[in-house]
């Protein structure tokens, strides 16, 4: 019954994390705190000539950042962080 209890907590809890993490995106998106994730997705794609596989929002250290992992034509697979504020470029890693 324990066990129960804690998925029941964790279905629930679930999707009301996630919407709120969405809110909050739109909200800084429409405050002009973070650029739309089109633009720096297009961008991203552009210079690296590569295709975004997943994108995040994250909050480090009060600055938004867009964290992309992306895969090239040739099958290589890495990451770029970029400031959601401004695009810059701040890290890339990968294979």
């Amino acid at each position: 019954m324990k066990h129960l209890c804690v998925l029941l907590i964790l279905f629930f809890a679930g999707p009301a994390i996630a919407e709120s993490d969405h809110d909050l995106a739109r909200e800084a998106a429409s405050r002009h705190e973070i650029l739309p994730l089109a633009t720096v997705m297009q961008d991203v794609s552009e210079r690296y000539s590569a295709t975004p596989l997943e994108v995040e929002l994250e909050r480090e250290n009060g600055q938004y950042v867009y964290e992309f992992e992306m895969i090239t034509p040739e099958g290589r697979i890495f990451e770029i962080l970029v400031d959601a504020a401004t695009g810059d470029i701040l890290e890339e890693e990968g294979d």
